[in-house]
This record gives structure tokens, sequence and C-alpha cells, in this order.
């Protein structure tokens, strides 16, 4: 086709085979952080939550041993919602009973845990800045409301 270029046609900087290479150690190097500090107990879909959040985390300098628990809670809360998502997906979100008030539509008990668990989720993530909104607290580029202090050196 006209205007089409050729992947061979394409110039490429000098560097790039090296950058390429130097990125991929560097996705090696996080993989590995996050498997060291995988904690022990974690059931198999919950290591493969920490699987895919914890290099991430890595990459993004928040992954520290202080803060493994918290992230263990995260894939535990995380896979619970999503089974409990199932469930309720196999089943129905409602029933419905019948009494001296008529028939009366209801909603079982696991949507009240699954809401529960949903606000302890997004609890987890707004405090790791997992979110775009909560990911702003976590920019360290973003200039502060104090960095030209003229009062500082007072």
């Amino acid at each position: 086709m006209a205007g089409r270029y050729k992947e061979s046609a394409i110039a490429r900087h000098p560097k790039f085979e090296e950058a390429q290479a130097a990125s991929a150690e560097n996705d090696q190097l996080h993989k590995d952080r996050a498997k060291q500090m995988k904690p022990r107990g974690l059931t198999r879909d919950e290591k493969k939550v920490w699987d895919r959040i914890a290099p991430e985390l890595s990459r993004l300098g928040r992954l520290r041993p202080h803060y493994v628990d918290f992230i263990e809670q995260y894939c535990v809360v995380k896979v619970r919602m999503d089974d409990l998502r199932s469930l309720l997906d196999e089943q129905d979100w409602s029933y419905a009973t019948s009494g001296r008030h008529g028939i009366q539509h209801k909603s079982r008990p696991q949507v009240a845990q699954l809401n529960d668990d949903w606000r302890k989720w997004n609890s987890l993530v707004a405090q790791l800045g997992l979110s775009p909104a909560t990911e702003l607290r976590f920019n360290d580029k973003q200039a502060g409301l104090f960095d030209d202090d003229e009062f500082g050196a007072l």
C-alpha cells in the first residue's frame, strides 16, 4: 500500500536493542523481587494475584518488606470477591420469599459480603495507589506546594 513503511525501513536509534535488553533485564529483576518477597500460605488463586500485582508494585517502588502483609491482604480480598461474584452469577443475586406481606425479593447474604469485601479492597487499592485517582499521591514528579519555600532558610 502507498504510504506504508515496511518494518525494515523504519530507522531505529543505535541504542534501541541495548535499551530493549536492559528493559527485559529490569522486568526480570522486578519479577524476581516479587517472587522472593511472596508470603507463604497463599492459595493458588492468591498466588496468581500476587504474581500479577507484585512486579508492578516493585516497578513503582511500592513493594517493600513492611508492605508485604498489606499486599497479601489485597490478594486475599481480591480472590474472595471474585469467588463471591462467580457464586452469585451461577445462582441468582436475589431470591423471593412469601409471607404475610406478600412476595418479597431479597438479596442473598453473599451480596452483603461482596459489598463489604469491595469496600475493603477499595481501601487497599487507595492506600497502595493502584487507581488512577490515588496514583497521583505517589507521583514524585509532581511539584509540591512548598518546593520553592522562600522561608525554608529561616
